[in-house]
């Protein structure tokens, strides 16, 4: 690795751990306009303390910060939104103070994305400061609603001009130059009408806090009022596998109530019969297999994340990821038929495309080396389960933040970034910048 980029990165080690601490303090959980606003707007103040370029667009739903010019330009696509923190009694430390415990930054946000925001931002800074040329642009675009509909990169996309090539780190290690597409299908079910069964019987549940979190807890309402509660583990909803999703546990727990048959006990029992098995055979769903083309792909993933309901009417969203090569539509219809057999119907679908983009691209050779430069590890192609950025605009992979083996804590309680690896991850990233911008050669 450049000896001055890593000298730079080890002399303001501490004031990046600093900035990262201070960025968490703010809750910009997606759906809080404001303090997404507020989030934003701290880090580009920041930026601009640096010595950068730096606005925000669109009414504050995306943020710029970029250095260097030319004709072609290096994209890093980031979020500074983030799911909320879910149940605090799972948590051991204030999901918003940033807390550094034994080499790890605990708080939500730290892994997923506001880590590597700031290892980003101090790549940047690291390349800057060798006071050189740069031949080309590097922009570092800030979306504010990653984590729900992505009204803010759509936009971008549709008003400004896009990056040639480039990464977001909001993934994992190796190169995911494969990612897998999302399908979150809403389903609701009218039992309004339906006549109240004799006996105590269930009337309401209360589970999920976002579409892209399996669930950890779950509150079924019964007909004397009383509340049944039951425990899981959440997790990310594109590795289901990885949790304990509440809602099952719920539905094993009403059954042993010997409670009065319903719609609504029968829908939470379909669900669980349906889903359970998270790779799509209760649904028909199943992939014949996990590649395309010789690529490995992995496969069909299916996850109930919220399922609510009151005053007759349940709603229930599940989150699907689809790798390359599978029909998006397909999934949609086959959803769609499930839902019409218990009297449902989709209400919403908000749908993403799987990435494929070849991995001997030029700029991708580039993060290999940088990659195997500062770590010593082998470099592999892979592929990403989780939705990133990097399904907004053309030519940019998921890179980062996770190496391989390391525990994902991402939309999970206690999220922590391990900062010895946050470290790795911004001398990568300092290392893949100054090979790109530092020299006249395309890497398109």
């Amino acid at each position: 690795m450049n000896t001055e980029l890593e000298k730079f990165l080890i002399k303001h080690e501490q004031k990046m751990h600093e900035d990262l601490q201070d960025f968490v303090a703010i809750p910009s959980v997606s759906e809080d306009k404001e303090k997404v606003k507020e989030a934003l707007r701290f880090i580009l103040e920041l930026a601009k303390g640096y010595g950068f370029e730096a606005r925000s667009v669109l009414d504050e739903q995306v943020g710029i910060i970029e250095m260097g010019q030319g004709d072609e330009t290096l994209g890093i696509l980031a979020h500074v939104d983030v799911v909320p923190p879910g149940d605090p009694e799972e948590w051991t430390f204030d999901p918003f103070r940033a807390i550094d415990c034994e080499g790890r930054m605990y708080g939500r946000g730290t892994i997923d994305d506001k880590g590597m925001v700031i290892a980003s931002l101090y790549a940047m800074r690291a390349v800057k400061s060798l006071g050189l040329p740069l031949k080309k642009k590097v922009q570092l675009i800030l979306g504010t609603q990653e984590e729900v509909e992505w009204t803010d990169m759509n936009a971008y996309v549709k008003a400004y001009p896009l990056p040639d090539y480039g990464f977001t780190p909001d993934g994992e290690y190796p190169i995911c130059n494969i990612e897998k597409g999302i399908v979150d299908q809403e389903l609701e079910f009218d039992y309004s009408k339906e006549p109240a069964p004799e006996g105590l019987h269930l009337i309401g549940l209360n589970i999920g806090v976002a579409n892209n979190v399996v669930p950890g807890t779950a509150e079924a309402t019964l007909s004397d009022g009383s509340v049944i509660t039951a425990r899981g583990h959440d997790c990310h909803s594109s590795v289901p596998e990885h949790g304990e999703n509440a809602i099952f546990k719920l539905a094993e727990a009403l059954e042993e109530m010997g409670l009065g048959e319903n719609s609504l006990l029968k829908l939470i029992r379909d669900v669980t019969e349906t889903f359970s098995d998270w790779e799509g055979t209760g649904i028909g769903l199943r992939s014949e297999s996990e590649y395309y083309q010789g690529e490995f792909v992995h496969r069909n993933t299916f996850a109930p994340t919220i399922l609510k309901a009151e005053d007759g009417v349940a709603k229930l969203v599940v989150d699907v990821r689809f790798p390359y090569g599978e029909s998006m539509e397909g999934i949609e219809e086959t959803l769609e038929k499930w839902a019409a057999d218990r009297g449902g119907h989709t209400v919403m679908t908000d749908a993403l495309p799987a990435v494929f983009v070849s991995k001997e691209r030029p700029f991708l050779k580039v993060f290999e080396e940088a990659y195997e430069d500062v770590t010593d590890l082998i470099n592999e192609f892979t592929v990403a389960y989780g939705g990133s950025y990097a399904k907004a605009m053309p030519n940019i992979v998921s890179w980062g933040p996770l190496f391989p083996g390391e525990e994902d804590t991402c939309h999970m309680p206690n999220e922590y970034i391990d900062l010895k690896n946050m470290m790795l991850s911004t001398k990568i990233f300092a290392e893949s910048i100054a090979q790109i911008v530092l020299t006249d050669k395309s890497f398109k």
